[in-house]
């Protein structure tokens, strides 16, 4: 999953959002030197992860993508599946997603100054560019997308996946809700163990 979900998922808990983005900051066992509270944001977000990369309904939206992204399929489907959650917003929070999103920002803004250097631009970038709610948005897809494309180690046309959510959206919202639905499950299990 991508950072809207990540965060959805982590509830009103700020521990949990802080370590759902520093996850992908940490490596290995160097989330145990964070606060208690992060550590178990940066467990549930290895969780969330491991599940998704697991599920049925998740492999169907990377066999479709697979040929032409090869090793990006999985990456591509995580944007996916937050522009689909993004679509679908009401459905699954009372809270708007705009007020999510500035809610999201404040939380990190808070802890900011105790991130790694690349995590507090990215950051700025998010909040600065409301990325979290332009998920929810055909062009704030395409804006991910081709920021991975910038990123990426190798050369890959990621960028040009916008073009298969536009044609294939509705067929990925049928595969995104059972799984979801699934995900929302583990999670709940998730947390109850902290």
């Amino acid at each position: 999953m991508n950072y809207l979900a990540h965060f959805f998922l982590a509830g009103n808990n700020d521990g949990l959002i802080v370590g759902n983005l520093l996850a992908d900051f940490v490596k290995g066992n160097k989330y145990r030197e964070l606060p208690e509270s992060i550590q178990r944001g940066v467990e549930l977000h290895r969780s969330i992860d491991k599940f998704t990369d697991t599920h049925d309904e998740v492999e169907k939206t990377k066999i479709r993508l697979r040929e032409k992204y090869r090793k990006y399929s999985p990456v591509i489907s995580d944007v996916f599946y937050d522009y689909i959650l993004g679509i679908n917003w009401l459905e699954y929070s009372q809270i708007p997603l705009k007020e999510f999103s500035k809610n999201i920002y404040q939380t990190l803004n808070k802890y900011q100054h105790s991130f790694p250097l690349q995590a507090q631009l990215m950051v700025g970038y998010m909040s600065k560019n409301d990325w979290l709610y332009h998920y929810s948005t055909f062009y704030g897809i395409e804006m991910a997308l081709k920021g991975l494309t910038r990123r990426a180690s190798f050369e890959t046309n990621m960028y040009e996946a916008i073009e298969d959510l536009k044609r294939d959206h509705k067929i990925i919202e049928l595969e995104f809700k059972p799984f979801f639905n699934d995900l929302m499950n583990h999670v709940q299990k998730e947390i109850e163990k902290y």
